[in-house]
């Protein structure tokens, strides 16, 4: 089976293939001369689209925005591109406004619902904030930085060394994206984090008791809606989305729940996810893990991988090897499609008839 692609998996791909792409059509177009300075700003065009990348509950359609029209602008400034001086006002200034807009925008979007932010899963969230503010310090420090060196007219070594730190940036900046880490606290302290958020079931008890009778009859509703339509498939399904498709307040689904599964509604939506990619693994044991993972609803294989080992106390590559052992990997060579012996297959006149 191919590989799914997704927006995520995009937002991954681009920065590398923006970063070849300004480099091949550098070789091309540009004189060998100054190269090191440029290569610096598109190692810094590659950063800007990577602080984009969202690391679990952001939307990546908007970033998959930002980061489309930055591309875009960058190829033009490439082959716009002239002489060395308009290096600074082409790449680096917009790079600094690039970087400047996002960072306002996320801090606009941190403090938009104040209440959001001492909920109890806010804590992952503030942190991915605090890394993407101390990436953009980064970048934009490197950006005055690569100024600085152009308008000081640098020799080619010093130039040299800045694209080499701007590169270990990039990695840096890859890894956060394709792990999911922030990279910025151990990851024994961010793992642990996550499975506090997974397996806090508790609700507050604020909320006033409500029927047995209701809540039975919520869960029977919710049960066949998740069976029937499995909504947990799109990534950003939500309790208002499943509140305003059966009508029901989400008190009563909160509390549904948490009564007959003991699991808040996070937990509930992955703990589907992860058995319906168990049905994946049975009827196909040679997917790949990150296949799993998009096609079972999770935007990350770092979330699912977390969740299969609490839902199923065992890694998904572990089901898999078992998997694999009771059935082998099929040879395409050997399969042969057999008819009746008395069907007629019918051609596509005939279908018109």
């Amino acid at each position: 089976m191919k590989r799914i692609f997704t927006i995520h998996l995009m937002l991954r791909v681009l920065p590398v293939a923006l970063f070849i792409m300004l480099f091949m059509l550098d070789l091309a177009t540009k004189e060998p001369d100054g190269m090191e300075m440029r290569l610096c700003c598109y190692l810094l065009a590659a950063a800007v689209i990577y602080i984009a990348y969202p690391l679990t509950r952001d939307d990546p359609m908007s970033s998959a925005r930002f980061s489309a029209v930055c591309s875009l602008y960058y190829l033009g400034a490439a082959l716009a591109l002239g002489e060395t001086m308009t290096v600074e006002y082409l790449f680096l200034l917009p790079t600094v406004v690039f970087t400047l807009i996002y960072a306002v925008r996320c801090m606009m979007c941190k403090y938009k619902e104040p209440s959001a932010i001492f909920r109890k899963d806010a804590a992952w969230c503030c942190a991915e904030e605090d890394s993407r503010t101390v990436y953009s310090f980064f970048i934009l420090a490197s950006c005055v930085g690569v100024i600085t060196l152009v308008r000081c007219d640098a020799d080619a070594m010093v130039m040299l060394a800045a694209s080499v730190f701007l590169l270990v940036l990039d990695i840096l900046l890859h890894v956060r994206a394709y792990s999911g880490r922030t990279i910025m606290i151990g990851e024994r302290k961010e793992r642990r984090i996550q499975t506090i958020l997974l397996t806090s079931g508790r609700m507050s008890d604020a909320i006033p008791e409500v029927d047995n009778a209701i809540l039975s009859k919520s869960y029977r509703r919710i049960e066949q809606f998740m069976r029937d339509h499995k909504p947990y498939l799109d990534d950003r399904f939500t309790m208002e989305k499943m509140a305003d498709t059966l009508k029901l307040n989400k008190v009563y689904i909160s509390r549904a729940i948490n009564k007959f599964t003991s699991k808040n509604f996070r937990q509930y939506v992955n703990w589907h996810r992860v058995l319906y990619s168990v049905e994946l693994m049975r009827a196909d044991p040679w997917l790949k893990v990150i296949e799993l993972a998009f096609m079972s609803g999770f935007h990350s294989q770092v979330t699912y991988n977390m969740c299969f080992k609490i839902f199923m106390d065992e890694t998904p590559s572990d089901m898999l090897s078992r998997l694999r052992l009771q059935k082998p990997r099929p040879e395409l060579s050997k399969i042969e499609v057999k008819l009746p012996p008395d069907e007629v297959v019918p051609s596509s006149r005939d279908e018109g008839k």
